[in-house]
């Protein structure tokens, strides 16, 4: 009787240990400012803005100037801007854009 009465008391203190750890976080949820709500929400992830960007970068160009290459089918001036668009994309430079 005298060990079981010793499990039960030892169940009993992890059982309250759980409890007590649980409350505390649920106290920190609940003390979540707006700013650390902000820092927790994962970062958006945007491949074709992205793409635009790095490209745009790289170029020395707008943004507007790569959407219009992209979008728009305008083809660059610079033979170097072209060839960063091949390198990026692996397309041939014929077949960047319909003709």
């Amino acid at each position: 009787m005298a060990t079981f009465a010793l499990s039960f008391n030892k169940n009993n203190a992890k059982l309250a240990k759980m409890f007590e750890s649980k409350a505390e976080n649920q106290e920190k949820v609940q003390k979540l400012t707006l700013k650390g709500y902000y820092l927790q929400i994962p970062d958006a992830v945007h491949p074709k803005t992205d793409f635009v960007n790095e490209i745009a970068m790289e170029a020395g160009v707008s943004v507007a100037t790569v959407r219009n290459w992209v979008i728009y089918g305008m083809k660059p001036q610079n033979r170097k801007h072209v060839d960063i668009l091949v390198r990026k994309t692996g397309i041939p430079a014929d077949e960047l854009w319909e003709d």
